[in-house]
């Protein structure tokens, strides 16, 4: 039987970190190398990323990154939710002749065709669950209308004409079956776009995750320095820009580090505890919220529950495994669970690679790391511990394969 002892690795061994040579410099973890602790300061030419700081490694080419940083909740104003998933918080806006036009503290101006929006938050709900299910809802809605949150509850369908809030009394336009319709902005929740009218996201390539102070977030297909500070080029040419020091995350898609929620998994197995079965999330805690521990927020990553496992089949070579792992907020600090590690060289035969300790629930995430020489699948499997597999909602922070 193979070992059961702790095999979690300290996060110096697990990405081999420094000192931080600032209390206050976010952590940098590269796909190859040592963590590090520094500041973002720009692009060059080359597109390599420009850090400073004691720890930093000078420039680092854009695919060998893994994360910089750390994400934040977005601050309670308007949010643009766009088909990518990407999130822009907004402090005024209008619709007009297919665009959404918007102002905003660390963007400036802001154009938008309206095919890239798939949603508007007007007042983002202070439950953080409700708010993300209202924006999983945005990503997920395949109706061929529009559709009017109010927010007494009611919903409205038809065509959106415009918004203008910057009127001392904004009103939006819907045109519907029964004529043409004003509503009061100040009575406006939310609105879902016609999903049949919105581009499809980019999926693949190199992409950057970008997190700024004010909670915005958005996917960037292209990112370079200019004299005003950071350009981001996002889907249809769209370009944004803003200060270097507004941005407080990154995360490399589709680089030296590939994240399992991009992959499709060969097999998933929950084991009921009772008669609850349990789907896994991607990018998702297991109850479909964003994935938060503690005060921190994570952009990748995937949610079960106890007991379950996923495997996957590796189409490449890939060095090593790594996530932080913990159960997740909405636990309300209950929930304990065992994550572990299998992988398979291809004779059929499941060696077990990793253990953790039981985690409960408001315990810091934990890193785990796993050499993947010579491993063609690997099983990311959650044990339940005590109570049974009350609360346990697993989160494998940003599971990541390193090539």
């Amino acid at each position: 039987m193979p070992s059961r002892r702790l095999l979690f690795l300290i996060a110096a061994c697990a990405v081999g970190a420094s000192p931080a040579p600032a209390a206050d410099a976010p952590l940098g973890l590269p796909a190859v190398g040592e963590a590090f602790h520094a500041q973002l300061v720009g692009v060059s030419p080359a597109g390599k990323l420009r850090f400073s700081g004691g720890g930093a490694p000078g420039e680092l080419p854009l695919a060998d990154l893994a994360l910089w940083g750390a994400f934040v909740e977005p601050s309670q104003g308007p949010q643009i939710v766009l088909a990518d998933g990407s999130l822009i918080v907004v402090d005024s806006l209008r619709i007009e002749k297919e665009q959404v036009r918007a102002t905003s503290s660390l963007l400036g101006k802001i154009t938008l065709p309206l095919d890239l929006v798939a949603g508007i938050v007007f007042r983002p709900p202070l439950d953080l669950a409700i708010r993300d299910q209202l924006r999983g809802r945005m990503l997920a809605t395949t109706g061929e209308t529009d559709r009017v949150l109010l927010d007494n509850g009611d919903e409205l369908t038809g065509t959106i004409v415009g918004l203008d809030d910057a009127k001392a009394e904004p009103v939006l336009q819907l045109q519907s079956d029964v004529g043409k319709t004003e509503i009061p902005a100040d009575k406006l929740a939310a609105i879902l776009f016609n999903a049949t009218l919105v581009n499809k996201p980019r999926t693949s390539g190199l992409r950057t995750v970008v997190g700024m102070r004010d909670g915005s977030r958005v996917i960037s297909t292209e990112l370079s320095s200019d004299k005003a500070g950071a350009r981001l080029k996002l889907a249809d040419g769209v370009t944004l820009q803003l200060s270097w020091e507004a941005i407080v995350a990154l995360q490399i898609l589709d680089g030296r580090a590939v994240y399992l929620s991009d992959l499709k998994p060969a097999s998933y197995r929950h084991i009921p505890y009772l008669q609850l079965s349990w789907p896994f999330q991607t990018d998702r805690s297991v109850l479909g919220s964003q994935l938060r521990v503690g005060g921190s927020i994570y952009a990748k990553g995937l949610g079960m529950h106890s007991p379950a496992r996923i495997t996957y089949d590796l189409d490449q070579p890939y060095r090593r495994f790594q996530a932080e792992v913990a159960v997740d907020r909405e636990a309300q600090q209950r929930g304990s669970v065992v994550f572990r590690v299998f992988t398979d060289d291809g004779g059929g035969t499941w060696q077990e690679r990793a253990a953790s300790e039981v985690l409960r629930g408001g315990a810091p995430p934990q890193p785990i790391s796993v050499d993947l020489t010579g491993a063609k699948k690997i099983s990311l499997l959650v044990d339940f511990a005590d109570h049974g597999d009350e609360l346990d909602h697993a989160d494998w922070l940003n599971a990541r394969l390193l090539r």
